[in-house]
């Protein structure tokens, strides 16, 4: 295409309603058919293809009283305006069928352990249900931006969010103190949160080999100082190393649930656990949000619409 054509091609697609008349005109034979055909009177065709005469600097049709006929010119011009109608139009069936249905790479970023422990069995139902969705995981424990990374979901554990997302509430994120039968059976069992202090606590900063756990006191919030000789980011590991009794543990309640009911893992403290953070998933505001991320989301929000047994208290 020569730099003209691709000038005129331009102008073309500025206007599709004048296209749609020149092209009416041409394959109806008639002003006042193509009127017809269009829902227009036949003056506003006429004006149509006038103005798209004078963009292109150039006569299309030559007209008499009763009849036109297509010039050189008008020939070319038609079939490059068919091509441009025809491309609007398979574009505006693709985009029909978009909105229609939900597809297309949904980007999703989670934290590991989430991920593994629960995130992951609410999966396969969602893919089943909408096959044309391609779910693209980021795991990690980083705060990802989402726009910078083009996230279209976030999972996450936070006490306080960036007021600019949108936040859907999940669930509480309780937190307990467990340790392994073995590992109390060997070192005796804290009969007061004070008590930790003499224990070898699991840590999970990367920072430091002491901490404060938050324990609640009446209606507020305290701390107890502990410390200990493992220091584990991540989580599977962290409840690895509690399960072999390498000593107590301070962990996220859907980590360690499951054990708790089985005996592997004996709760401390029960109903001393403060909720200082809650499960999100968090999206940007948009005023037409895809479809498929109105799908994840609401999949998530059902999900977690009867609690989970780990976020009950």
């Amino acid at each position: 295409m020569t730099r003209s054509e691709g000038s005129v091609y331009k102008s073309m697609i500025d206007n599709l309603s004048a296209l749609r008349a020149f092209v009416a005109v041409v394959e109806s034979g008639s002003f006042s058919e193509a009127g017809y055909r269009l829902n227009v009177v036949p003056s506003t065709i006429s004006k149509h293809v006038s103005t798209l005469e004078e963009r292109i600097s150039g006569q299309l049709l030559l007209r008499s009283t009763k009849h036109f006929s297509v010039t050189e010119l008008g020939r070319r011009f038609y079939e490059m305006a068919l091509t441009i109608l025809h491309e609007v139009e398979a574009a505006e069936q693709e985009l029909g069928a978009y909105q229609a249905e939900p597809q297309g790479k949904l980007r999703v970023t989670v934290p590991p352990a989430f991920a593994s422990f629960h995130l992951a069995g609410l999966l396969e139902p969602f893919l089943a249900r909408y096959p044309r969705i391609t779910l693209e995981l980021r795991i990690t424990t980083e705060v990802l931006d989402l726009i910078d990374k083009s996230v279209d979901v976030a999972i996450r554990i936070s006490g306080s969010l960036d007021p600019s997302l949108v936040a859907v509430k999940l669930a509480p994120n309780y937190r307990r103190i467990v340790a392994s039968p073995d590992y109390l059976a060997k070192h005796g069992t804290p009969a007061t949160p004070e008590d930790l202090a003499q224990h070898n606590c699991l840590l999970v900063s990367e920072t430091a080999s002491a901490a404060k756990w938050p324990i609640r006191s009446g209606d507020g919030v305290g701390y107890v100082a502990v410390s200990g000789n493992l220091i584990v980011t991540h989580g599977e590991m962290y409840r690895r190393a509690i399960l072999a009794g390498i000593g107590i543990g301070y962990a996220a309640a859907y980590l360690v649930h499951d054990k708790i009911q089985t005996g592997e893992l004996v709760e401390l403290f029960p109903d001393r656990k403060p909720v200082l953070s809650h499960i999100w998933a968090v999206y940007i505001e948009r005023r037409n949000l895809p479809l498929k991320t109105r799908a994840f989301i609401d999949h998530i929000r059902q999900a977690f619409r009867e609690p989970p047994a780990w976020a009950r208290e």
